[in-house]
């Protein structure tokens, strides 16, 4: 069974995802990736 996260995901990268998300500066591929990796409502 494959991995669902790659490697290089963090707790530091995984914060700073959900910090730039709240200030809306994520771009929308990204933002759908956090909220699919969260598993988190859409803004």
């Amino acid at each position: 069974m494959p991995k669902r996260f790659p490697e290089w995901v963090n707790t530091e990268v995984i914060i700073k995802a959900i910090k730039m998300r709240e200030e809306g500066m994520l771009s929308k591929q990204l933002n759908l990736w956090i909220e699919n990796v969260l598993e988190i409502e859409k803004k």
